[in-house]
């Protein structure tokens, strides 16, 4: 939450196995709750979470929430407002989401999230792959079988496997469908400031 969700790879949808949902709405309500304690301006000591950026941003955010209860997901930590003064919002958890609904759609660059329960890596995959967005994708399992035939399906520019998202200059980051533009680091960032040309030289054919 250091960057309360506003960045471009920010884990605002989860699709959690149906074997352990319950157990991780638990844990993340908890986790929630313990960011909202530790609340306030950047330069306090022990903040873990601070305001939005603008004004506008925060309100596109609470349209955002608002939109969503009207879709009848259920919101399972506390109200979005921290305090009356700043652009603070509580991190936010929906769950019994629907993959169709606006928040699922849309990036929203805030300290939201919706938990999607799943049966089958069928139907997440096709659920993972069903937006106009895929920059980013984190995948958490114990199975490395699993884990290498998930990320070969997903339609994701970056994607890592149990960890977070790290940079490293010698491994592209690029844009993918709607989500960024052009490709940095790695050879390919490179191969933008190039141009391909094509030569044919016939050297034994008499003219």
């Amino acid at each position: 939450m250091v960057i309360l969700g506003q960045a471009c790879i920010a884990s605002s949808c989860i699709y959690v196995q149906k074997g352990i949902h319950n157990k991780f709405l638990e844990e993340i309500s908890k986790c929630a709750k313990t960011i909202v304690k530790a609340t306030s301006g950047l330069f306090d000591k022990g903040t873990l979470h601070g305001p939005q950026v603008l004004q506008t941003q925060y309100d596109h955010i609470i349209g955002y929430i608002n939109s969503r209860k009207l879709e009848r997901a259920k919101i399972c930590t506390s109200k979005e407002r921290h305090s009356e003064k700043g652009y603070f919002i509580k991190p936010t958890v929906f769950v019994d989401a629907k993959p169709s609904i606006k928040i699922m759609w849309e990036e929203i660059f805030s300290p939201v999230c919706s938990v999607v329960k799943f049966k089958t890596e069928k139907e997440v995959i096709e659920w993972a792959n069903d937006t106009t967005y895929s920059l980013a994708t984190n995948i958490l399992t114990e199975n490395s079988a699993h884990a290498i035939y998930i990320v070969n399906a997903l339609e994701a520019s970056n994607v890592t496997v149990n960890c977070t998202f790290s940079t490293d200059v010698s491994m592209p980051f690029s844009r993918y469908k709607q989500s960024g533009i052009g490709r940095e680091f790695g050879q390919e960032a490179l191969d933008i400031y190039t141009q391909v040309k094509a030569v044919h030289i016939n050297i034994g054919q008499v003219l």
